[in-house]
C-alpha cells in the first residue's frame, strides 16, 4: 500500500509542473482568446447538460455586462446560441468546442488574415 502511495505521489510531481506551465503559454491575442474562451463555455454547457443542469440556468450566464434590464437586447447572442446549442450536441464536449472554436475563427477576419499570413 505504501508503495502505491510513493508512485502515486511521484507521477502527481511529474504532471503538476507541465499542467501550470501550459496555462502560462495561452494566446494573447484577443480575437484568438474570444474564441478559445467561447470554445470553452461551448464544452461546460454540453458537459452541464448532461449532468442535468437546466438549460434555464444558462440565460442568466450570457447577460451582456452592464444590462440593468433583462430585455432580449441584454442578451449576448453569440454565446446564447453556443450554450443553448450545447444541450442538443450528441458527440463529445470536445468536438463541440472545436466546432465552436472553428466557426469563431472562420468568421473573425482578424483571424483570417494571420493565417493566410502563415500559409503564405
Amino acid at each position: 500500500m505504501i508503495r502505491i502511495i510513493r508512485y502515486a505521489f511521484a507521477c502527481m510531481l511529474l504532471i503538476v509542473p507541465t499542467l501550470g506551465w501550459s496555462y502560462e503559454n495561452i494566446t494573447v491575442e484577443d480575437e484568438a482568446q474570444d474564441c478559445y474562451s467561447m470554445a470553452m463555455i461551448g464544452m461546460d454547457s454540453v458537459i452541464n447538460s448532461r449532468m442535468g443542469v437546466p438549460a434555464e440556468h444558462a440565460l442568466p450566464l450570457s447577460l451582456k455586462l452592464g444590462a440593468v434590464d433583462v430585455s432580449e437586447s441584454a442578451y449576448d447572442k453569440n454565446l446564447l446560441i453556443v450554450m443553448l446549442s450545447a444541450y442538443l450536441w450528441d458527440n463529445s464536449p470536445h468536438s463541440y468546442a472545436l466546432k465552436v472554436f472553428y466557426n469563431c475563427a472562420v468568421t473573425n477576419r482578424q483571424l483570417q488574415s494571420a493565417s493566410v499570413a502563415i500559409t503564405h
